[in-house]
């Protein structure tokens, strides 16, 4: 009866374990497949005084990454007619708005979030020439939870634009940090579903084996005459 006892218990409580387990399991940050796009506030913003002058922003196709990653939010360039000796000015004008969707598959559920990022552009610009400088809000860093996944978004670099006629552009980046979302953490004061369980079925056990141990008891006593 022991060994019963024993070997009952211990097979209970693996099952217990390995059904935690399963359902403890989340899928890997490291391979999760989100989606991103940011689109600007405005296609430009424009040099103070002059809106045929101003810095031009891309609103790129959604994409696909894996895992945390770079990447590249919008392209920036200038266009402007001034000259190098009386270039345009930005300002009072520059501030932008860069809105980033990002969207993941969590176990057959898509979740989907908007984070919005705001900067400001200063500086002096002509046909010529460019000196775009730029400033990242209070906001440039910012976290949103995806199903079982945290998204840590952090705007990370900005490369300025050079004069209008140069074939490559400035751009502003980004840093996307996948990581497990946090759960609450069970009260120590609370047991957990399993252990009460364990331990209501090990008393159980317990008391079926004394009750068979007192019948036994009764069964074996001699009757006096």
């Amino acid at each position: 009866m022991k060994r019963f006892l024993t070997a009952s218990v211990a097979a209970l409580a693996l099952l217990l374990t390995t059904g935690l387990g399963a359902r403890a399991g989340s899928i890997s940050p490291d391979t999760v497949a989100w989606t991103y796009n940011f689109t600007p506030g405005a296609p430009a913003v424009f040099a103070d005084g002059n809106a045929s002058a101003g810095v031009t922003f891309t609103n790129e196709v959604t994409k696909t990454a894996i895992g945390s990653s770079d990447i590249v939010a919008t392209n920036v360039r200038v266009f402007s007619t001034a000259t190098a000796a009386a270039p345009d000015l930005l300002g009072a004008n520059g501030a932008y708005t860069l809105t980033l969707t990002l969207a993941s598959n969590d176990a057959g559920t898509i979740y989907s979030a908007p984070m919005t990022f705001t900067g400001k552009l200063s500086g002096s610009f002509s046909g010529d020439s460019a000196n775009v400088t730029n400033v990242f809000g209070p906001d440039s860093t910012q976290s949103v939870n995806l199903g079982s996944l945290t998204f840590s978004v952090a705007l990370s670099a900005y490369t300025p634009p050079g004069p209008p006629g140069q074939t490559n552009a400035g751009s502003i980046a980004a840093h996307v940090t996948v990581t497990t979302a946090n759960t609450p953490t069970p009260s120590s004061d609370a047991p957990e579903p399993g252990t009460m369980l364990l331990s209501g079925v090990g008393l159980s056990l317990l008391s079926g084996a004394a009750w068979r141990k007192r019948r036994q008891a009764r069964v074996t006593v001699p009757v006096s005459n």
